[in-house]
Formats: structure tokens, C-alpha cells, sequence
């Protein structure tokens, strides 16, 4: 049995009761800036530790000076790890953040690609430098860039692949995962359906089956 392989992507409201039952049929949760205005921190904060899920990701995707993004993270330490964007540089900004959450110990994931179109690769070569200072737990690339998830895994073979942009978006499931990712971010595809829970059931087998034929075997 392949182990969950799904981060869901919480951009709106999912009552508690359904997040019970998808728990066990989901590796995460990624907690979206929406949900947080629409909710308010508070409740957010409430419906997460009500829930039993291995990482609670928050993706605010930062992109700021050091102070300014550790006054944001402070005020969510419920959570596991947090997404920052790579772009903005080290020196005052990602050293002094990642210094905060090391102290902290929560974990922190660099945006090396995002999975829309609009996206500018030519200054990846720089973004690969930031993550090597920074050594981050875990780099975000689309999920419809499966080329770049490939090269990246090879160039860091330790750090985590989480990457969003599966269903809605275009890229189908299972092919992240293919590509080298650990994970595979949903969000749009599982709320909006009419039966979430059967909804991620079907996308987990999906995904085992695609990974099993594309692999050979389940991977470790």
C-alpha cells in the first residue's frame, strides 16, 4: 500500500467533520491565506488541532524582510512549517527567518517553481543557490513543471518536493510523484467536490496505481 502522498490545499472551509474523516487519507494540511481571512486566525487555529495530520504547512508564501515575516510566523507557531518565496535573498531576510524557525523548530519550504504559467524560470540558477544556504526542509515546484521536479531531485536528493498545481490546474495525479516529488498538493479537487472523502479516497488509488506503473514498485 502506498503510503498517503496527498498535502490538501485549505483555501476555504472544510468542516470539521469531514476533516475526521479524510485524517487518515492525507499526509497534510496547507493552510491558504483565504482561509485564514475568511475564518480569522482563531478558528483556524481551533479546526487544525482538532485534527490529526503529520504536517500542518502554512503558505503565505512570505517574501519579505527577516522582521517582517517572523512577525507573521509568530503568530501561527500551531503549525508545523511555513512556504517562503526564494526570490527575496538571504542576507536579512530568509538567514533570519530560517535562524527563527530552526530556534522554533519548525520547518521551512522555498518556492523554486510555481505551477502556473506566468512563471519565470531563467533565474532558477540563483534560486538553487539560495536553497543551498539555506538548506530548507523542503522545496515547492508545480506540479506541471514534472521536468524541473526531476532536476531538482537529483541536485538535492535529501530535501522534501511538495507540489501544487495537481487537477485544476492541469497536471494530472500521480505525475509529481512520478517525476520525483514526495507529495502531491489538492485542494480545488477534493473541496469543491460534492463527496470529499470519496473524492480523495478515488485520488489516492489513482495516484498508488499511477506511481505503482511508472515506478515499478512503491516507493520507500
Amino acid at each position: 500500500m502506498l503510503k498517503n502522498r496527498v498535502i490538501l490545499a485549505m483555501d476555504k472551509y472544510i468542516p470539521l467533520e469531514i476533516l475526521s474523516e479524510i485524517e487518515s487519507e492525507v499526509y497534510g494540511l496547507k493552510i491558504g491565506l483565504p482561509l485564514v481571512l475568511d475564518l480569522g486566525l482563531e478558528k483556524v487555529r481551533n479546526l487544525v488541532k482538532e485534527v490529526n495530520i503529520e504536517e500542518i504547512i502554512v503558505d503565505f508564501k512570505l517574501a519579505d524582510i527577516g522582521y517582517v515575516m517572523k512577525s507573521v510566523v509568530e503568530k501561527m507557531l500551531f503549525a508545523d512549517s511555513f512556504i517562503a518565496h526564494s526570490f527575496i535573498g538571504v542576507k536579512g531576510s530568509l538567514d533570519e527567518l530560517k535562524s527563527y524557525l530552526d530556534e522554533k523548530e519548525k520547518g521551512l519550504y522555498l518556492v523554486a517553481s510555481m505551477s502556473h504559467s506566468g512563471w519565470n524560470n531563467s533565474f532558477l540558477s540563483y534560486i538553487k543557490e539560495v536553497i543551498k544556504e539555506i538548506n530548507p526542509k523542503g522545496i515547492v515546484i508545480g506540479a506541471t513543471k514534472t521536468d524541473l521536479i526531476s532536476s531538482f531531485k537529483r541536485e538535492f536528493p535529501s530535501i522534501k518536493i511538495i507540489s501544487p498545481g495537481v487537477g485544476v490546474q492541469g497536471a494530472s495525479y500521480g505525475d509529481a510523484i512520478c517525476a520525483g516529488a514526495d507529495f502531491e498538493i489538492i485542494g480545488r479537487s477534493i473541496y469543491t467536490a460534492k463527496d470529499p472523502v470519496n473524492q480523495l479516497k478515488s485520488i489516492n488509488k489513482i495516484i498508488e496505481d499511477r506511481v505503482m506503473n511508472c515506478k515499478g514498485r512503491v516507493p520507500k
